[in-house]
Formats: C-alpha cells, structure tokens, sequence
C-alpha cells in the first residue's frame, strides 16, 4: 500500500511529540481567530458596525488572504522544512493578533484580519504533512483527531479568555496598568490572547518532519496536485465539497454563537465565554475521541472507508439538533442542545483531514491538506457566518438572530450528509487500489 507500509515512520514518541505541539499550535491559533467573536459586541459599538459587516470582520476579512496563501504556503511546505515554514507562519498570526488592539477603525481592523489570516494559513498544509509522514493509516485518525481537538479548543479557550478580559475591563482590573488601563478591554483581549503564539515560537525547533529528512536535491521539484484531483474528480469533488459545508455548522458555532447567547438570550459576556468555551472543550474530546478510537479500530482491521463510515453517524444526527438547538426558547433549554449539536459535528475535522491524508501521496501531502483548508475556509468559515448575518439583518432582522442561525446550520448538515453518503463508494474503490498497488 503506497506510504503506510514502508517502515520509515519515526519511532512512536517522536511522532506523538509532534502531534502534541501540532495540537497546542493549533489552539493557540484558532483561539487568535475566533476571539473576536466574543468581541464583536464592542467593537461595533465602537465603530458604529451592523451585522453584515460585523460578519466580514468575523469570517471574510481572515478567510481572503488565508485561502489565497494555502497553496503557496502548502507548497512550501512540500518543498522545504515544514517545521520552519510554520514557524514563519506562526509569527505573522501572533504579532497581527496583538496588533489588532491598535486597530482604529474598521478598515484598519479589517487588514490586520487579513495579515492574521495569511499566517494562520500555515497551520494546516504544514501540520497535516507532519501528522501524515509520521503515521501508517491505521493510527492516523488519532492523532488528527488531536489536532481537530485543537480546532475546538482553541476557540473555546479564546471565546472564554476573551469573555474573562471583557468581564475584568469592566471591573477596572487594568487600571494602573501601563499602556493596558488606556485601551478598551477589546482591545486589551486581543493583545494579551496574541502574546502566548509568540512565546510558542520555542516549540518549533521540537517538531520533526519525516518527509525533511527524506527529501533529497531531485525531490526539490515536486509533482503538481492539479493531475492528482482531476485522476480522483468525483471522490475530491465530493470531499472537498462536504468538508466545506460541514464546516458551516462550526462556522456558525464559533462565529455567532457568542452574540446570540449576549443579545438574544440575555447572557453577560462572562457566562457567554465560560459556557461556549465549557461546551467546546468537552465535545472535542469526547466526540472527536470516540471517533477517533473507533475509525483506528475499524481501519486496524481492514474497513478501508471507515473515516466517512464511522462519520455518517454524527453527520445525521447533526440535522435535526441544529434545528432544535437554534430553535430552544431560553438558556435552559438552548445550552443542553447546544452540547448536543457541538458533540456530533465535533469529528467532522477527523473525517475531512483523515480523508486528505489517506489519499495524498507523500510530495502532496500538505498541498491536497491545503485544498481542504481551502473548501472549509470559503465556504464554512467565510460564507456560513457571512450568510447568516445577511440573513439576520436583511430577512429575518437583528432580533431573529437565532433563526438565521438555525436555517444555515440544519441544511448545512443535510447536504453534509448526502455528500459524504455519495463519496463512500469512490473512496472504497481508491483505497483498494492503493492497497492492491
């Protein structure tokens, strides 16, 4: 079977080192992109925004310049260090992320969304490459399945931070502080959330890429990816499509989950932060965990489609939990349904990145991760949140925030599913070639 039966995988621990810092890199960086959703209260107030353009700071300012750069950055990748590669990348996120307190206005905070996504656009094509040169296929789910923990941790801990300096600023915990007591607590959560990803920087020289130590002066030309899609169309087409609309449902979640919470069911910025951050946390372990455990045990024992098998489960449930999650009347009620919702749409990152990994060829690894990135960037992370802010301020109004969300998140997940349904066959049928090769 192409690259999961060589015997040049590094010793277990080193690989496992890897896999742990990709995880804690990648908390860092999704609570520096997603914070802002437990700020954007405040700053529209601030500089005077609506919901639309609320929304673009959310998800279409970072996701432009971090879709345009994936390629490039992943085939970098492909070609150097991606140890080093990332480390460049993380510096640019971090020091953008602090300087988004200095914003001055919403074009300026607009840019530096930009510059921030450009960096960030290295944390997948480079991490997925590590995971998957690290790792025979049936032990790859868990340890992507870490990373996608990553993905939920990070904006559970960077909503729940940023409710917590909201919460302080108000309390005037920043008085007195030189340069922190004259900004506003938005401000101050953007640099003190920015700040731990450039103390991370001393992580990078501890990461190992197999595939750096393999490589040789011939290997400096790599294969171009676009022969690979169209060879495997119908079965990227599939995936790549239903990475991104999957994606929605976690668009939604992180992007506008916070503000409804605040506006729509009265909560303060703290038990916003504290409640969302609660949920995510607990569901990316346990849903992405069991699902992890149980695609290794199925693809340990031969199931070639067990990443879209296992995840067809979750990706059903999801539909008819998004409608009633966005449809609970009151906290009580919403909270309970909400984990529920986040438990099942949490191994949707496994599913997607296992599937990528499992099909790349070891030179494209990072670059068949970017195109992924790319499909969950546009369409999850840029055109979900983006669509229900146009549906909240021009359909159904500010105060119906919550029916946007529940439209955009149920058929998000009823598409999802036909779509992964479609793709079991094709994958079937790539994997027993490979296995048969």
């Amino acid at each position: 079977m192409e690259d999961t039966t060589r015997g040049d995988y590094p010793p277990r621990p080193l690989a496992w080192r890897s896999a742990i810092i990709v995880f804690v890199l990648t908390a860092i960086a999704l609570a520096d992109r997603m914070a802002i959703s437990m700020l954007i209260g405040p700053i529209k107030a601030e500089f005077g925004l609506g919901d639309f353009e609320a929304s673009l700071l959310i998800g279409f300012a970072f996701t432009l310049f971090y879709v345009i750069f994936l390629l490039p950055i992943g085939a970098a990748a492909d070609r150097f260090s991606r140890a080093k590669v990332l480390g460049m990348c993380l510096f640019v996120w971090s020091i953008t992320t602090v300087a988004c307190g200095f914003a001055t206005g919403f074009v300026s905070l607009f840019v530096l969304r930009m510059l921030m996504g450009a960096g960030e656009a290295g944390i997948g094509p480079c991490s997925h490459g590590i995971i998957g040169a690290s790792f025979p296929r049936e032990r790859l789910s868990k340890p992507l399945a870490l990373q996608g923990i990553g993905f939920q941790v990070g904006p559970a801990a960077g909503v729940a931070a940023a409710g917590a300096i909201l919460a302080a600023g108000a309390a005037g915990a920043f008085d007195g502080i030189p340069l922190l007591a004259d900004l506003a607590p938005w401000r101050v959560a953007f640099i003190l959330i920015g700040l731990p990803g450039l103390l991370a920087l001393l992580l990078i020289p501890l990461l190992h890429d197999p595939d750096a130590h393999r490589r040789t002066t011939a290997d400096m030309v790599r294969p171009s990816v676009w022969p690979f899609v169209r060879q495997h169309r119908l079965l990227m087409g599939l995936m790549l499509l239903g990475s991104g609309i999957s994606a929605m449902a976690s668009g939604v979640v992180t992007g506008w989950v916070p503000e409804y919470l605040q506006r729509v069911l009265g909560a303060s910025p703290a038990e916003a932060g504290s409640m969302l951050g609660a949920i995510m946390l607990a569901t990316a372990f346990i849903g992405q965990g069991i699902y992890a455990a149980i695609v290794d045990w199925f693809a340990a024992r031969g199931v070639l489609d067990a990443p879209i098998r296992v995840g067809l489960l979750p990706t059903a449930l999801a539909v008819p939990l998004a409608w009633l999650a966005f449809g609970a009347d009151g906290s009580a009620a919403f909270y309970p349904l909400l984990f529920a919702f986040a438990l099942v749409i949490a191994p949707f990152n496994a599913v997607n990145n296992t599937v990528a990994q499992m099909l790349a060829p070891p030179a494209l690894r990072s670059r068949v991760s970017a195109l992924f990135i790319f499909s969950i960037s546009i369409i999850g992370f840029a055109i979900g949140p983006a669509l229900v802010g146009w549906l909240s301020e021009y359909v159904f109004g500010e105060a119906r925030l919550g029916e946007a969300m529940r439209l955009v998140a149920t058929l998000a997940m009823a598409v999802t599913f036909v779509l992964f349904w479609l793709a079991r066959k094709p994958l079937l049928r790539v994997m027993q070639a490979k296995t048969a090769a």
